[in-house]
């Protein structure tokens, strides 16, 4: 049983994924198509609802990426919700304790290790009936670290059992530490708290994600030890792919 962000890993490579803020099934596909890992249907900070994003993932699937979901809040029983619908990867926000982690991961699981209920409806199709003894090898969780409470209580949230790795949402730990809200920030507090957590969570043995605006952005934060970055979100894309066109329709 397979995770294709999972196999990037074993072989020592970052995994690249497009941020997905618009629902639909179509531009979905497309985009994983593009030759993206995995795609993340952002579930806290967009239209999209929980239908959409059942709809999304066979599409994301089909296109050959990996479906993961930003939850829109730590909640273990939309967690296993989603996981049951096809989510091979969770991104849940504002995670600021070990408890928090353990209440993520026990969804997650089955016993006797966790309180997973069993109704894998999309990975029975996936993977066949011998699912549930490796479902934990077909997901990939991770805990966004957004928060002062979470960089506090940064190493025991790496040292939860079960947990794959953090993922920094840059704009809420900007905030939190006095700065402008800013995507692929330079502001020294965010420089160097990105850094601390990416050290952390290597000296533990833990994976290290981070939201990005832009692929030159990704590329450095690859280049700095980050293994799952999302490279650009598909509103942004869509925006700027706009204007470059209308600026050549303007052109003289």
């Amino acid at each position: 049983m397979s995770n294709r962000v999972r196999d990037l890993w074993a072989a020592g490579q970052a995994a690249k994924a497009c941020w997905l803020q618009i629902p639909g099934l179509l531009h979905a596909e497309s985009l994983a198509r593009v030759g993206f890992d995995a795609l993340v249907i952002d579930l806290q900070h967009s239209p999209i609802e929980p239908a959409d994003a059942f709809a999304m993932m066979p599409s994301i699937e089909l296109g050959g990426a990996e479906p993961f979901v930003r939850l829109h809040r730590n909640e273990p029983f939309d967690a296993m919700k989603m996981a049951d619908m096809g989510a091979s990867g969770i991104i849940a926000p504002l995670v600021n304790t070990a408890e928090d982690v353990q209440r993520l991961v026990q969804g997650l699981d089955y016993a006797p290790n966790g309180k997973r209920s069993y109704g894998p409806r999309r990975p029975l199709l996936r993977y066949g009936a011998g699912y549930a003894a490796s479902a934990r090898k077909t997901l990939v969780i991770m805990a966004m670290i957004e928060t002062r409470e979470a960089l506090t209580n940064l190493p025991e949230i790496l040292d939860s059992d079960g947990l794959d790795g953090v993922f920094i949402g840059p704009t809420d730990l900007a905030i939190e530490l006095g700065c402008k809200p800013s995507v692929d920030s330079d502001e020294t507090p965010v420089v160097e708290a990105i850094a601390n957590i990416l050290v952390q969570a290597k000296a533990r043995g833990k994976h290290a994600g981070i939201f990005c605006g832009s692929g030159a952005f990704a590329r450095r934060m690859i280049a700095d030890g980050f293994d799952f970055v999302s490279v650009a979100p598909d509103l942004s894309l869509l925006v700027a792919a706009a204007k470059r066109e209308l600026v050549e329709t303007n052109r003289p």
